[in-house]
């Protein structure tokens, strides 16, 4: 990712509307999933960028890693939060040390060669009946300057996706497409920015502000389409990125089985 994307990143994580709607999306997983967490330091924020998720769940004090000291350093400024330097590909945890791992857009950032083993450290890192909650840029063709910008590699389908979950162990609790609705425009847009330009340029991300009503119906519409896979189960068929929310089995003994999502 470009060192200069993490002010951008900062800044529009208070009020860009796709940050918005990435946030409600952790929000109400999380919700779905609380019950998992069985104390302070027992979530994971696995690529916490700048932190605005870890502020998001700041009453379990989730521990953020990111392998970017920029990152980090911005992230400090939302609370004192445990923050590691450290790799997805290789988690500097125990096994079993957390009941919840977060992963928003961040493993599409990992050379693909690498990811199936990122995957294997966050279910290792997980305790037995742990949750994963995954977000992923999808879609590969719509990969744009945006993307080069802020450091993604490759972008993925729902069905690599489920692959590589039950690969690594995973249960799957939730597969689906999301900010679907938005897809066709947002779609064409991308299109449209790949095609040559005069005089080229260096890649810049998608995050410059909207005029306030339109974010507001932007983030809207996203937090709509939350509500229809979390809470209703929709898996929707086409959209800007993959969510998943997954699952570690749990033991065999009933004594260690904790409550279900």
């Amino acid at each position: 990712m470009l060192e200069a994307e993490y002010a951008t990143m900062f800044g529009a994580e208070e009020g860009h509307w796709w940050y918005l709607g990435l946030h409600d999306q952790l929000a109400k997983a999380f919700a779905r999933c609380r019950g998992l967490v069985t104390g302070p330091g027992r979530v994971l924020d696995a690529g916490c960028g700048t932190g605005k998720g870890l502020d998001l769940l700041g009453d379990v004090r989730p521990v953020g890693l990111d392998l970017s000291a920029t990152a980090l350093s911005l992230a400090r400024r939302r609370g004192p939060f445990p923050l590691v330097r450290g790799s997805a590909t290789s988690l500097p945890f125990a096994a079993g040390s957390f009941d919840v791992a977060v992963s928003l857009d961040v493993l599409a950032n990992v050379p693909p060669a690498e990811v199936p083993g990122a995957f294997r450290e966050l279910f290792r890192v997980l305790a037995p009946g742990g949750a994963l909650i995954l977000n992923l840029v999808a879609f590969q063709a719509l990969f744009s300057a945006h993307d080069r910008a802020v450091g993604v590699v490759r972008r993925y389908r729902a069905g690599e996706v489920r692959q590589l979950l039950e690969s690594a162990g995973f249960s799957l609790e939730i597969l689906s497409y999301s900010n679907t609705i938005l897809f066709p425009v947002a779609a064409l847009v991308r299109l449209w920015r790949k095609r040559p330009r005069p005089g080229g340029g260096g890649p810049v991300s998608d995050l410059s502000p909207l005029p306030g009503p339109v974010n507001a119906v932007l983030a809207g519409i996203r937090r709509l389409e939350n509500d229809m896979i979390i809470r209703h189960g929709l898996s929707l068929p086409f959209g800007l990125s993959v969510f998943a929310l997954a699952r570690k089995p749990a033991t065999d003994n009933p004594q260690a089985t904790r409550s279900g999502i």
